[in-house]
């Protein structure tokens, strides 16, 4: 009797292992693809935080040369446009004179983080 339940309970034994095994190697693929997907949705997590940061910085650089056209005495803040693309500021508008247009310029180029200033300031006729 003794010998008819342990073939069967040894049989019984050997399929678990053997079914044990192939989980732990299908996990073990399971956990392999998670990693290399955890790995792809970091990188690009990384791509979309670094345009973000630029756009936000673009906006930031933007704001901080109103912000000291706004303070200054000789730049009329109402008549420039900023537009800031990848840290290079672009001054569009109209200006009373060539001393207001080269202090605009000089404000914009202090603003910490820009790297190009063009200005397409007009000079007003009087």
């Amino acid at each position: 009797m003794m010998r008819r339940l342990t073939i069967p309970a040894l049989i019984l034994a050997m399929g678990l292992s053997a079914g044990c095994a192939s989980a732990r190697r299908a996990g073990s693929a399971t956990k392999d693809t998670t990693v290399a997907a955890g790995r792809e949705v970091g990188h690009k997590t990384e791509d979309v935080a670094e345009k973000v940061a630029d756009k936000t910085s673009d906006a930031t650089i933007t704001a901080a040369v109103k912000a000291k056209f706004a303070k200054d005495k000789t730049v009329d803040a109402s008549n420039i446009d900023v537009d800031t693309k990848n840290n290079n500021v672009t001054l569009n508008g109209t200006v009373k004179s060539q001393a207001e247009a080269d202090q605009a310029v000089a404000l914009a180029r202090s603003v910490e983080g820009v790297k190009d200033v063009t200005p397409r300031l007009t000079v007003q006729s009087r």
